[in-house]
């Protein structure tokens, strides 16, 4: 009783404030805190803008008010170094040089939060524009934020890291890096003759994702979705991993009950309701390089025309079709997997083929 009385008092004493801080602005209008200063929301006006031209090595966004207002980003080869912003005059990001380094804040650097009664952030869309010569080299790229889209093209660079809360649309084209760190919440991912090195590619909430072309050399690709996965055009796989289900793979949750409940049918069923739904893989005209493993849960992978040494296909309950070998609930198929490119494909439930 007394928990309930106290929080009625909080409750109130918040209340008390919002009047307060209403009437102190001439009555119901967004307002925002920065740190304890309580300050109106500025009215929203579209603008342009091109900024001053400075030579840099660096890219890093950094926090600021609209780090959560989706936006379109593009950095690209250009004839020059150059920055251009279109969009939300509230929102319109704070450029500085440091060291070679360019800096971008998503609107002015705030340390509070804001009450934006009249949501006026979603009635400008906004997009920034990079551009870097061709024969420049990036030694660090760093996004964060919420975005529309995201693109990056005709670009090298040393670390690459992107980390989205909610994106539409992540695309690179012709994109060279020596490490990567992606980590997306987005629906769509197109990646085109790039070739990406050393690190990881995780993807929640993604529909589709589309690798053509190129190169993944020692990258770990993770979609945590029930979405669509192409390899396609010419892609090299090299070293690394695909894996197309929850972080907790294979049989980890069962391991204590597996002897006893390999011969329960009933069992059997029960696991494969119970797993987590995955992608579908499906890959045409690609090349294996070294060992290389597909992981699925219950969604299907389908290599077709693969330039490889040998494969080995594994399944728990799952189909398995290695050209004219075929297993309808579970096991393991081999064709020259003693060599030294070989493609493995490992499920639970779902269906590995090769053709």
């Amino acid at each position: 009783m007394k928990k309930i009385f106290k929080a009625g008092w909080v409750i109130l004493a918040l209340g008390v404030v919002l009047a307060i801080v209403g009437a102190a602005f001439n009555g119901v209008k967004a307002v925002e805190f920065n740190g304890f200063k309580v300050q109106t929301v500025k009215k929203d006006t579209a603008i342009t803008k091109t900024y001053a031209k400075k030579e840099f090595e660096r890219i890093e966004f950094v926090n600021g008010s609209g780090y959560f207002v989706p936006m379109e980003l593009e950095i690209k080869q250009g004839q020059d170094y150059s920055v251009s912003y279109s969009g939300s005059s509230r929102f319109e990001p704070k450029i500085d040089y440091q060291n070679g380094t360019l800096k971008v804040a998503r609107g002015q650097e705030m340390h509070g939060f804001s009450f934006d009664l009249n949501n006026y952030q979603s009635k400008i869309d906004s997009k920034l524009i990079i551009t870097v010569p061709e024969n420049v080299k990036l030694s660090f790229v760093k996004v964060n934020g919420n975005y529309d889209n995201i693109k990056l093209e005709k670009l090298n660079i040393a670390t690459l890291e992107l980390e989205a809360d909610s994106s539409e649309k992540l695309s690179l084209n012709e994109v060279t890096t020596e490490r990567t760190d992606i980590d997306m919440n987005t629906d769509e991912v197109t990646i085109t003759n790039s070739k990406l090195n050393n690190g990881e590619l995780s993807l929640d909430r993604v529909a589709d994702l589309v690798v053509s072309g190129g190169e993944l050399t020692n990258i770990n690709v993770k979609v945590d979705s029930e979405g669509r996965v192409y390899y396609k055009d010419g892609l090299v796989l090299n070293g690394g991993g695909t894996q197309l289900a929850d972080e907790v793979y294979g049989y980890e949750s069962d391991d204590d009950n597996d002897a006893d409940n390999d011969s329960d049918a009933d069992n059997d069923s029960d696991y494969a309701d119970n797993l987590e739904p995955s992608a579908d893989l499906d890959a045409d005209t690609i090349t294996i390089k070294g060992k290389y493993e597909i992981k699925n849960n219950s969604g299907a992978t389908r290599i077709m025309n693969a330039t490889v040494q040998g494969y080995r296909l594994t399944n728990k309950h799952g189909e398995n079709n290695l050209h004219d070998q075929q297993q309808t609930n579970g096991g393991t198929l081999e064709e020259n997997a003693d060599q030294a490119d070989v493609l493995t494909l490992s499920s639970q439930t779902g269906e590995n083929t090769v053709k």
